[in-house]
């Protein structure tokens, strides 16, 4: 996609967030419609998403479909968020999808910035992406189409969606509560907006009340829903994970598809990966005919393989360097779970941002202050926290804190190896602050 078109498309504005369908019904209409696809998984929650959609993703391919993704944010490339069979799609397919999506709306391109504003439909960043998604998907004729939420689920404008394969829902939990409201149930609420009446639900492992709330709206519409720890799960053994899908008709999983791993095989790494892989399995194997499915061997080599970048990813051979894009109490707790496994008696530098209305601290309060200090980061981001309030926040804490620096002044200083000595740093707090730092490091 040429530069000139992607800063047209920043004029919408990320942060321009307008929740709501009428918009990209009204696109994909002048489109022809490309959404009304026989086979679209759409997944919502609040972490795992990516993950379990990337884990099915390479499942698929492995099975020999073809497979059209859309992911957010993007790190690095706006290409990210689309990939054909597991590769971002190119420039010039992008640029194609962006013309098409501005004739729909009546913008014409060679003036975006001032056709945008008049136009009969003024679309969000979002809703722009996720209509060039689907002229991609039905451009490249894909099999599946793996459909992940960008906020919410129920005015996401993925849900734009009618007939679903089946919906997934992942880990839901506590973020964006300026749109999703402030309390478990509103913001659970919001991610069953997806569920489309007897689509088959997945659920992935969820606090007791979550779990209690979906099934309860399962029941209401009709919807089978198979449920992690009922219908699928993993038993996890000192060096093995047993993975599991019962059948219909058996109540014990020895009845339907059990796999055994090696814990070390798995390319995620962390416990969570654990759930968001065996969410990803259930769906495989229930929505794959037998005859397609991977073996026990196949399997293991495409769990080994399995890459997601950001998520418990080292950035060198010695492990000294680990990017994480955990961004919210959840995804921080998973991250300490990790580090107090794999790293446990080290000393550790964390690399720290992340967005206004982010609330995780209380998750620091686990650490110790005598083997964990704190660089805050100054992110290049409209909606970054106040750098001096989070070097406040962390000292308060007890934590040792260095002065602020830009991202790019502390590439510049690990790059000179004149950081504070330690066994390990971590970089988290913003998938955004992650994407900053890969941007002024050698590809």
């Amino acid at each position: 996609m040429t530069p000139e078109h992607l800063d047209a498309l920043y004029t919408l504005g990320i942060s321009n967030i307008k929740l709501g369908l009428s918009n990209i019904r009204q696109i994909l209409d002048a489109m022809g419609n490309p959404q009304r696809h026989p086979q679209i998984i759409h997944f919502a929650g609040t972490n795992g998403k990516g993950s379990t959609l990337v884990t099915l993703e390479t499942l698929l391919l492995q099975s020999g479909y073809s497979v059209g993704s859309t992911v957010s944010p993007h790190l690095i490339s706006f290409n990210e968020r689309f990939r054909i069979n597991g590769i971002s799609v190119e420039d010039a397919s992008l640029d194609e999808a962006f013309f098409a999506v501005c004739r729909a709306c009546g913008i014409d391109a060679s003036d975006f910035r001032e056709t945008a504003q008049k136009s009969r439909i003024r679309p969000t960043f979002f809703e722009f992406a996720i209509a060039m998604a689907f002229f991609l998907f039905r451009k490249y004729q894909v099999e599946y189409i793996l459909l992940e939420t960008g906020l919410g689920g129920r005015l996401d404008a993925t849900n734009v969606v009618e007939d679903p394969l089946a919906c997934v829902l992942t880990r839901i939990d506590f973020d964006h509560q300026e749109f999703l409201g402030n309390s478990l149930p509103e913001i659970t609420g919001e991610k069953l907006g997806i569920l489309k009446g007897k689509t088959p639900v997945f659920v992935a492992y969820q606090r007791e009340e979550v779990t209690k709330q979906i099934l309860e709206v399962c029941y209401e519409q009709g919807a089978p829903c198979l449920l992690a720890n009922r219908e699928f799960g993993f038993r996890d053994q000192e060096e093995s994970l047993t993975l599991y899908l019962r059948s219909e008709d058996q109540a014990e999983p020895e009845g339907g598809i059990n796999h055994q791993l090696k814990t070390n095989s798995l390319g995620l790494l962390g416990d969570h990966q654990k759930e968001n892989i065996t969410t990803a399995l259930a769906l495989y194997w229930s929505l794959v005919p037998a005859a397609n499915l991977l073996d026990q061997e196949q399997l293991r080599s495409c769990l080994q393989g399995l890459h997601w970048p950001a998520r418990l990813q080292y950035l060198n051979e010695d492990k000294s360097l680990l990017i994480d894009g955990a961004h919210n109490a959840s995804g921080m707790k998973s991250l300490l779970e990790f580090l107090n496994k794999a790293h446990k008696d080290q000393k550790i530098l964390f690399a720290v941002s992340w967005l206004e209305h982010k609330e995780f601290l209380a998750v620091f309060e686990q650490l110790n202050p005598q083997s964990v200090s704190f660089q805050p980061l100054e992110m290049k981001m409209d909606k970054a926290k106040d750098i001096s309030q989070i070097y406040q926040l962390l000292q308060k804490q007890g934590f040792l804190v260095a002065p602020p620096m830009t991202v790019l002044e502390f590439t510049e200083q690990l790059d000179q190896d004149s950081l504070p000595e330690r066994d390990l740093l971590v970089v988290a707090g913003s998938l955004y602050l992650i994407g900053e730092f890969l941007s002024y490091r050698p590809s």
